[in-house]
């Protein structure tokens, strides 16, 4: 291939998708990193031949000017999208759709746009794929809370490069919105929010911020101080994310209606979970968890189909909550008349 249409090729992968931009400038260091040496005048009248067969946009006011492409241009050009990828990239629109912010998902849709268009053409069964799939997310379907843009797009560059952000946000118990200066860690997403993991300046301890509780912020051209020996894995395993009661793991055993506990068989609680005495009926169960408040809301609504045979302290914690909301309940019917 000629060297002109290989440099073309490569420029044309480094211009990013508006509302992102990049300059002739930065295109020159970059195209010199892969062995390009050319002027900002040279790139420039490449770049208004390849607009002409490309949908890229140019911001003349900026100087050097700066070049995207429009926000709704195709995924990719080179290779063309397959079925087998196409089929893929419909799958994870389904299973993303529910639990990624809009803003994420705005990113991502000329990617899934053209999938779709891929899938349905010359009348390709697959292209009816849309209409049989369907995510549905365990719990209460409630409205996702509505994140900031900006706010994440700054937050995941700040994790990408390392850097700290300052953030303009309100946790619950604060009276008003502060500005925090955010060592950001890792994201978590659990439905319905988004988490950023990090430490504050002047406050001790790990944090969980809600994302939907920021409303502006901005990156800062400092280096984020993670301790060497922070896993974000670990982190979750730990039970950071589930309000945890106790530092260390409990032992569980539980024995279970076999009708409606059989899936845990499938779906362990936890590595060393194990099964036995089992019949038609029922099979007891022990596994090491943290105990953690979504733990216990687990063993309230599932207290019909089984018993927790030990940790002792926790079946009698969990009676605690079923009596109270009996009792709770028994009021609220008698005031109902």
């Amino acid at each position: 291939m000629a060297e002109t249409s290989i440099r073309y090729l490569t420029m044309l992968r480094m211009i990013p998708r508006y509302p992102r931009t990049v300059t002739t400038s930065k295109l020159a260091e970059d195209l010199e990193e892969h062995g390009f040496q050319l002027t900002l005048r040279s790139i420039q009248r490449d770049l208004e031949k390849l607009s002409a067969h490309f949908p890229l946009m140019v911001d003349e006011s900026a100087r050097p000017y700066a070049w995207s492409y429009n926000a709704s241009a195709a995924a990719s050009m080179i290779p063309a999208l397959d079925m087998p990828a196409a089929l893929t990239l419909e799958l994870a629109r389904a299973y993303l759709a529910p639990v990624l912010p809009q803003r994420a998902l705005e990113h991502l849709q000329p990617h899934f746009r053209e999938a779709q268009e891929t899938l349905g053409r010359r009348d390709n069964p697959l292209g009816r794929w849309p209409e049989r799939v369907r995510v549905i997310n365990r719990g209460l379907m409630t409205r996702r809370p509505e994140v900031n843009g900006e706010v994440l797009e700054t937050i995941t560059e700040a994790l990408l490069k390392d850097l700290q952000c300052e953030l303009v946000y309100k946790a619950r118990s604060w009276p008003e919105p502060e500005t925090i200066r955010v060592h950001p860690y890792g994201l978590i997403f659990r439905d319905p929010n988004v988490y950023l993991i990090g430490t504050i300046d002047g406050r001790e301890g790990i944090r969980q911020l809600a994302l939907h509780r920021a409303s502006s912020s901005a990156l800062l051209d400092e280096a984020v101080d993670r301790p060497k020996d922070f896993d974000l894995d670990q982190y979750i395993h730990s039970g950071a994310m589930g309000q945890p009661f106790h530092h260390t793991p409990i032992q569980l055993h539980l024995r279970c209606d076999t009708e409606f506990m059989l899936h845990l068989a499938e779906s362990p609680m936890s590595l060393d979970q194990e099964i036995f005495n089992e019949t038609d009926e029922s099979f007891e169960l022990t596994a090491t968890v943290s105990d953690t408040m979504d733990l216990r809301w687990w063993l309230v609504a599932q207290a019909s189909h089984l018993d927790l045979l030990a940790p002792e302290y926790l079946r009698g914690e969990t009676m605690k909550i079923l009596e109270a909301s009996l009792q709770r309940q028994k009021a609220a019917s008698i005031e109902a008349g």
